[in-house]
Order: structure tokens, then sequence, then C-alpha cells
């Protein structure tokens, strides 16, 4: 079965009358991002959107790929967690024909709202006070005890899925939960590569599946009561505690368990951990056997935790998502609407101010990885994110590598004295998301990433300059520069991408195409649009596109005659 994508959601979502089968979603409103779309988070398997509908707050998944047997899978976790009726979970219904797209109906999981911080940002308030993270540690040894006795296992234990308010710890998201009467053996996802032991895999889907999560965010809570610069120090933009994958991969050159080795109160649990990382995963202890130094699974090291090692292991970067070049504009159009990293060189940092919607008169600022009035990435964080961090970006930041984890959006379009330019990028809500990286450490990981950009031929990038823009029509592009509301559905010829060239020729006709179906497009304005042009760019801006377009064709008869 084939899944709406973001760009299908988001149109569908805005209209929740006539999109939405449940009574109190069909009144409800859903929340909204400063350009007046859908706020949309995902998940492995879903977008979740914020509505609100009178008094009470929910959350709704939404899929964009399969959950193999959904419906049987929820129908027992929800028997199950109504048995208990207990304050760690939230109530939730599995609607099979939940929401309608275009004509189609499809599932939706809807939650109640579960009010309170997700363990990251509670962690960035609390980390040095080594009471609040005393208690919040226990807490989870409070957690892994009644899963356990319970033997009900999450999954995906990690700081976005975990909720700490007032009352105590409540976990969200449960596609890969397990309880009894599911078949073990036979899961949906893996987890979070940070909080999961590097064996893991979908066949050891079972009641034990959660042990390794609880080992890691015990140690590292212990680890930062101690010494809470470890946490900002190592939290990997709040998708880390302290420990990431590439630790458990091989924690003999692992700073992070270098650094705790040298720590006597650490040294224990640190070995221990390393222990579990090196034997196979069924074999990872209780909480409170490992507390207690029970059951410790043997396991070879090469180098004893703590040591400096004499010869650098040569280890590939394993990221919690996809690692995708910054300059790789179609790689990061390829992935809208699911989670990555970026990782770029910043070109340039925008400051502004909104116009319309709900960003008027209120500050914003845009991180560029490329040109901007031409097909680029880029960073956005309107006045919310300002508001929550510690650092604004300025100019300073231009030349440096950086970091960024977050939701891909819709591209979105405009243009600039009549030349069409798009973007596509990650919005930056808390200050946790970015990571500055030294120029080395950016390259180890993007060593692994396959999707590097790829030249163009030379021709292709000669009428590049020509024409200063970029083509348009692909998947889920937002037309308007600041719109309060995407189109009921987008255009058909918003959804197929121009056909791939294969040729050198082919590419100067396909930019050719291009260039004479966008250059009559009406203009719009945009925030970094000067308030007046210069006489050169309105004079290039009033050459009827015919004139371009035949320019063009001279162009490439001369380039033809010249190979």
């Amino acid at each position: 079965m084939s899944y709406p994508q973001i760009v299908e959601y988001n149109a569908a979502v805005q209209d929740p009358r006539n999109t939405f089968t449940d009574p109190e979603l069909r009144a409800g409103r859903v929340a909204e991002t400063n350009l007046g779309l859908p706020l949309a988070l995902s998940g492995g398997f879903a977008l979740t959107y914020t509505v609100q509908s009178g008094s009470k707050k929910f959350a709704v998944r939404c899929f964009h790929r399969e959950v193999p047997q959904a419906q049987n899978r929820y129908a027992k976790i929800s028997a199950k967690l109504r048995s208990l009726a207990s304050p760690y979970f939230v109530n939730f219904e599995f609607q099979p024909q939940g929401i309608r797209v275009q004509r189609s109906h499809y599932p939706v999981v809807k939650m109640d709202w579960a009010e309170g911080e997700t363990l990251g940002v509670y962690l960035d308030r609390v980390a040095s006070n080594s009471g609040s993270v005393a208690a919040l540690r226990q807490s989870f040894a409070a957690l892994a005890e009644y899963l356990e006795r319970n033997s009900i296992a999450h999954g995906d234990i990690q700081n976005e899925n975990v909720i700490v308010t007032k009352g105590g710890l409540r976990l969200i998201d449960y596609d890969g939960m397990f309880v009894v009467g599911l078949t073990e053996g036979q899961g949906t996802e893996v987890g979070h590569k940070h909080f999961q032991h590097p064996e893991r895999r979908t066949q050891h889907f079972g009641p034990k599946i959660d042990r390794f999560s609880f080992l890691v965010i015990d140690t590292s809570l212990e680890a930062v009561q101690a010494d809470p610069s470890l946490y900002r120090k190592f939290r990997e933009g709040g998708q880390a505690i302290i420990f990431k994958a590439n630790d458990f991969a091989d924690p003999a050159s692992s700073e992070v368990f270098r650094a705790l080795g040298g720590m006597p109160a650490l040294r224990s649990s640190a070995a221990k951990l390393a222990a579990v990382c090196g034997a196979p995963l069924t074999s990872a202890p209780t909480l409170a056997d490992f507390k207690n130094g029970i059951n410790i699974p043997a396991a070879v090291i090469t180098r004893p935790t703590g040591a400096s090692p004499k010869v650098a292991v040569v280890q590939a970067y394993i990221g919690a998502f996809p690692t995708i070049d910054a300059k790789d504009f179609d790689a990061v159009l390829r992935l809208v609407g699911h989670k990555i990293e970026l990782v770029g060189k910043v070109v340039s940092v925008k400051e502004g101010v909104g116009k319309r919607g709900r960003g008027k008169g209120l500050p914003y600022v845009f991180i560029n990885f490329g040109v901007w009035n031409k097909e680029s990435v880029k960073i956005t964080i309107w006045s919310e994110g300002l508001g929550n961090m510690s650092t604004r970006p300025t100019e300073a930041w231009v030349g440096k590598w950086i970091s960024v984890t977050g939701l891909v959006e819709p591209p979105y379009e405009g243009k600039h004295y009549g030349r069409p330019y798009r973007s596509v990028g990650v919005t930056v809500d808390s200050d946790n998301q970015i990571i500055h990286l030294a120029e080395r450490d950016a390259k180890f990981r993007l060593a692994g990433n396959r999707t590097q950009p790829q030249s163009k031929p030379k021709n292709a990038a000669i009428l590049d300059e020509i024409f200063s823009g970029s083509p348009t029509g692909r998947a889920g592009t937002v037309t308007s520069s600041r719109p309060t509301a995407p189109p009921a559905s987008p255009p058909l010829a918003a959804q197929t991408p121009p056909a791939a060239a294969k040729t050198k020729n082919e590419e100067i006709l396909r930019q050719l195409q291009m260039a004479g179906s966008t250059m009559a497009q009406p203009n719009a304005s945009h925030q970094n649009v000067p308030s007046a042009p210069t006489p050169i760019a309105e004079m290039l801006s009033r050459i009827p596109p015919w004139v371009w377009i035949g320019g063009g064709f001279l162009l490439l008869l001369a380039l033809l005659r010249g190979r």
C-alpha cells in the first residue's frame, strides 16, 4: 500500500473538518509554523501533528510508510496498556480510516497529549543540578523494573520518546512496542542508534529489547551527575545524552569511555557497559543486575577502557539518521518529510523580520549552505527558535562547519529579480539541534555519505550562470514566497520531476526547457530582496522570456559546434 507523504498530509490536515473522521479531531485546529503550514514532527513510520480541540490536545500520527499488521499490533498494545492503567503511558486509539487524503482513507493513531518536556529538553535545563539528575536516574530505574515485571518493551527509549512530567516519566510513540501476544522476532524497527546495541535488529523483537537502552541511560546520568560538563560536550545536538553509536561499536577507541575510565567513581560502570557492548545483545542484563554487577557478560576488548590508543582505529561514522552533505540539494530534496543530519560549511547568515503570516514583525535567521537565490539548502530559525538559543547565529559563522538534525520540510520557491530559486532544509527550534564541528570531524561524518553532489557537465554549468536560477516543478514545491496555506493538493506538474538527462546535450536542452517554463511566472516578494533593484537588474528583468530562450538556443548551437 502506498502512503501519502508530507506535502499531501500538510494539504489535508489544514481542513480538519473534511479530512479527519474522528469528531474531536474534525472540530480541532492543527498547530502551524510561521509560514502558516502545519507543524509536523517525524518518527520512523509516521508524521505527528498537534491538534487542539477545545480544551483537549492530541498528537495525531499519520503514517508515511506501512507498519506491518498495524491494526493487530495496536489492538494488542492498547488492550495491554488499558488493563494496566499506568501513568507511564498515554491513552491512544488506532483509527484504520482516520484521515482522508485525495479521496482515499488512511490509518492514524490519535494519542492524548503528554504535557511536559522531552528528556533531551529537560536535561538541557537540569544537567548541572545533581539532585535533579539523581532523581531522574531513580525514575528510570523504577520504569525499567515496571516494564520488566509486565513483560513490556517500548522498543525505542530515547530523548524524544520520554516525556518528563511533574508526576514522573511518560512514554510516547508505540510503533515498536512489544507486549505479550505479539510474535517475538518480528519487529518493525530497531530504535535510535545512540541508545541501541550495535547488534540490534528487527529479529530481536521481544520483552528484553529495552535492556541495553536502560543501561546506557543509567550510566549516562550517573556520569552527568558526577560531571555536568560531559553532557554539554557529548549531547550530540540533543540526540544523545553522552554516548553515541560509534562509542558502542568500539568502546576501546571511544573518547567518552576513556573519559569515564579516568574517573574513579565511573570506572566500574564504564567497564561494565563496554563489556555489554562487546557481547551479544541477548546477554544484556537487567538494569538492577547491571548496577549490582550481576550477569555482566564477558567481552573481548582489545584495549582497556580508559587507555589512550597508540594507533587510532579507523571507524566509519554511525549517525542516528541519514547524514547528508548540505551542499547536495537533490539529496536533501529526496528526503522531504524525513529526519536527517545535515553537515556543511556555512556560506551566509541572513537576518530579517517577517512580513506576513504568524511571523509578521518577528525576527528570523537563515543559515545558508549555498547561494540563497539559486538551488540551496538552508536552516531556518524563527523567533521562537531564536528565543531558545544561547548563541544567536551571526556572520561570524560563515566558513564554519556545523551539523544540524531535524525534519526536512517541503521546499520553498520564490523569485529574485524575476529569476526563480528554491531552498529546502530544516527548521531549528532549540539550541541543541546545532553542533559546531571542526573541519576534520565534519569530513569524518561525510566520509561514509554516498550521496555526494555530482559536478554538472560543463555546458550545463554555463547555462546555470546565464539563467542564474533553478528548475522548478519537482515534488513538494511550495510556490508562494510566504504562503498562509498551500493548495488543497499539489498540482500534477509539482508531483512529477523532470526526466533525468542522459547526455550533456540532453542536460542543456532540459535546462533550457525548464528556464523557459519558469521565466514567465509572476514575480513574488521575498524578505531578502533589496528595496530597490539596481538599474542593470531592472533592465534585465524587462527582457522578454523569448529573448532569453532564443539566446540560449544560439548558445546551444555554438557549444555543439565547438565540441
